[in-house]
């Protein structure tokens, strides 16, 4: 579908540069399922003179998209969104997107001036960075062998990590998935780690296989970190 409509807005006011408020709104778009992969986004001229810009601010935001993987730029067909799979994949990694949405529509509805709001936050998060250093979430699955017991015994005794443990032919695989997307780290068996890896992967996880030397060196490093 193409969408030399799409109406985007900038301010010539605001303290964000015209190219971020472009990029930002048209991950937005992507994430609210309003651009769907293999849509067709405006030209560099089209969306330039409908914003009354440079056509090079628009190219630049276009190739960034590319360089993340958000948009195809392919010569005689245009610039258009993603696969099915890369939009998956930002739209996990972007799933605080309903927590803004929220907090956007609370504070609004208490009065506040949002784009004070985020400015202020943003300068907390310079001043002070994370209000509270988020634990480690470790996420077990299988692991019944004694290998895999003997290293979830090491990180309950050595961090103070959040630890999963789940036994995967007893779950609905969307609850695998949901489990895998909350983790930092996820643990299985040899015998599993390509079965949970093609999961692990759209959610840009890490995947150790305690039947692996190196991958329990890795874990034993993430351990002493």
């Amino acid at each position: 579908m193409e969408h030399s409509e799409l109406l985007f807005k900038i301010d010539s006011h605001s303290p964000l540069p015209i190219n971020v408020q472009i990029k930002e709104q048209i991950k937005w778009l992507i994430g609210k399922g309003l651009l769907k992969p293999g849509d067709t986004l405006p030209s560099t001229n089209q969306l330039a003179n409908q914003l009354s810009i440079n056509r090079n601010t628009i190219q630049g935001v276009y190739s960034q998209l590319k360089e993340e993987g958000l948009l195809l730029i392919q010569k005689g067909r245009g610039t258009q969104v993603a696969s099915e799979e890369e939009i998956t994949r930002f739209k996990t990694q972007s799933s605080y997107f309903p927590l803004i949405e929220q907090t956007i529509k609370e504070a609004y509805e208490l009065g506040f001036n949002i784009e004070n709001v985020l400015l202020s936050g943003f300068a907390y998060m310079q001043l002070f960075g994370q209000p509270l250093k988020r634990k480690m979430r470790y996420l077990f699955i299988e692991c019944k062998v004694s290998s895999c017991t003997f290293y979830l015994d090491e990180i309950k005794r050595m961090t103070s990590a959040e630890v999963d443990t789940i036994d995967v032919s007893s779950l609905p695989e969307h609850i695998l998935i949901e489990s895998i997307q909350n983790a930092d780290v996820i643990v299985t068996r040899s015998d599993l780690a390509e079965k949970v890896k093609k999961f692990a992967d759209a959610a840009q996880k890490t995947v150790i296989s305690v039947g692996s030397t190196n991958d329990v060196s890795l874990l034993l490093n993430m351990l002493r970190g």
